[in-house]
């Protein structure tokens, strides 16, 4: 028996940072750490491989691709799979996933309810050619798309029931939590980095070593432990930037009780803004639709050009009353000439606000035609990828929910089977409840915007929350440091892991509610 050890690489800066001590003295970078743990892995005497590929810019078909070339080439049973960005891959849970997989004849197996960054995947080189065929039919789409954490398990999605899968379930379910340990994004790395640093701290250090005389999830559950009730492994940078830049709505219904007004942000001081959220955080997602229609600024285009420019994706909300006039006006096509490119385009996110599947309840809550809107829709998603249709659910238009996700779910829609259903938020009851369903998790654990979301005004004034815009800003994102802001959010987080949901957070059912 061989298999082959595969390290893939997508050649970022934050895996080659030396921010984990090592054993004998010294730092060590997430890269190191990775190669130390595949030389050494073992597996009742069979013989061993090790690879590393580069895969910076390819998709999930390159990359099956090469793995199935590099598993030919090695003649191997098998191939181990993980990413050299893991600093905290674990050789008993690793151990296990190999003997799962050799014992059951599985021809996938992975780890499920830890963070990323623990096990690595097991996949059956037989079954990886068989996958790469996937990649022709039924899962050609996944396979175009950027290679990503569950890049090979959307891929076998595509046929699921043809495959052996065998997993390996934690004791302990940390999905919830949202925690990455993959240093492949600044966010990522400096949340590995507090953990290591935690440990450290409790003289745990040594669960982050190679232990060759243990088999199973102990190590990882401990390390979990510790990870979980501590503020500075989860939160870390902003991923999440929304920034009002119009203070005029369009919708009849917005549902929000920020009360529409005059006044907008001026470019030329959004402009530097760009630039500090790019240092600050490296990569996030810049929101520019906070309480108002941001394509009824004059400036819409060069916001969106600002963000494009340095990298950054731009999350956009869209009345579907207005979208018509958008498009045939100047800003649109501003912006589609400045970024001809499709690969830029896929980083601009238009999300149309329709919530409805007839013009008689489309018109409770927007003005115009429905069916001019869902053909401009049309139109956008042709130009633009990622564009979809909105629908939040409220008690008046509940019964077109089913009617609404037929249409729009299916790949031969407008927008290509991509679509939004979103819950209603009555903002810590400053709304009336109107919420349809329940869907809140039985145990609450700290809010996600906490830990990732920074709301900025038209004036820069930061909120501590979306919900809480009545209460005084933290700062201002203008004239202050951005990281002096994000340090005075870490007082009510740290509320939030002891448990303790005082005042509008008591009433609040947004915590588990994800944005990017």
């Amino acid at each position: 028996m061989k298999f082959l050890v595969l390290l893939h690489s997508d050649g970022n800066e934050f895996q080659e940072k030396k921010l984990f001590p090592s054993a004998g003295g010294g730092m060590k970078s997430a890269r190191e750490r990775s190669m130390e743990w595949a030389e050494a892995l073992s597996f009742d005497g069979a013989q061993k491989e090790i690879v590393l590929l580069e895969t910076k810019g390819w998709t999930a078909g390159q990359f099956l691709e090469n793995v199935v070339q590099a598993a030919k080439m090695a003649a191997a049973d098998f191939v181990v799979c993980a990413s050299a960005s893991a600093a905290f891959l674990d050789l008993p849970l690793s151990k296990k996933l190999i003997q799962d997989h050799v014992e059951f004849k599985a021809e996938y197996t992975f780890a499920d309810g830890y963070p990323f960054g623990f096990a690595p995947e097991i996949l059956d080189s037989g079954a990886a050619a068989i996958m790469l065929e996937l990649c022709k039919g039924p899962s050609a789409q996944e396979a175009q798309k950027p290679m990503g954490n569950e890049s090979l398990f959307s891929v076998i999605k595509g046929d699921v029931n043809s495959f052996e899968i065998e997993t390996e379930i934690a004791s302990a379910d940390y999905r919830l939590l949202r925690l990455d340990f993959l240093c492949s994004t600044m966010q990522n790395a400096l949340s590995a980095e507090a953990l290591a640093k935690k440990l450290a701290a409790d003289g745990k250090q040594g669960l982050l070593e190679l232990d060759k005389e243990k088999i199973g999830e102990e190590n990882v559950l401990a390390i979990c432990e510790a990870a979980k009730d501590e503020a500075a492994v989860l939160k870390t940078r902003p991923a999440f930037y929304n920034v009002q830049i119009e203070g005029k709505t369009f919708a009849k219904n917005t549902f929000s009780p920020y009360e529409p007004r005059d006044g907008r942000m001026d470019f030329e001081r959004f402009a530097p803004l760009v630039k500090k959220i790019k240092e600050f955080s490296g990569a996030a997602v810049v929101s520019l639709s906070l309480f108002g229609e941001a394509a009824l600024h004059p400036d819409f285009d060069k916001f969106v050009c600002a963000l494009a420019d340095e990298g950054l994706p731009v999350f956009v909300e869209i009345d579907g009353g207005l979208l018509l006039d958008f498009l045939q006006g100047q800003a649109y096509k501003n912006i589609k000439a400045a970024l001809p490119d499709e690969t830029a385009r896929e980083k601009i996110y238009f999300v149309v606000c329709l919530d409805a599947a007839s013009q008689e309840t489309f018109s409770r809550f927007h003005s115009g035609d429905l069916q001019k809107s869902c053909a401009a829709l049309k139109e956008l998603a042709a130009d633009f990828s990622e564009t979809y249709p909105q629908f939040v659910r409220v008690p008046e238009n509940e019964e077109e929910l089913e009617a609404f996700y037929r249409f729009w779910s299916d790949k031969n829609s407008p927008s290509r089977g991509k679509i939004i259903v979103q819950k209603y938020d009555n903002f810590c009851g400053l709304l009336p409840d109107k919420k349809i369903a329940d869907l809140a998790p039985l145990a609450r654990e700290a809010c996600w915007h906490l830990r990732r979301d920074f709301d900025i005004l038209l004036d820069g004034s930061v909120l501590l929350c979306r919900d809480k815009f009545k209460e005084e800003p933290l700062g201002n994102a203008f004239d202050q440091d951005l990281a002096e802001i994000w340090q005075k959010k870490d007082a009510l987080l740290t509320e939030h892991i002891q448990k303790r949901y005082g005042g509008a957070c008591g009433n609040c059912d947004e915590w588990y509610t994800f944005n990017f």
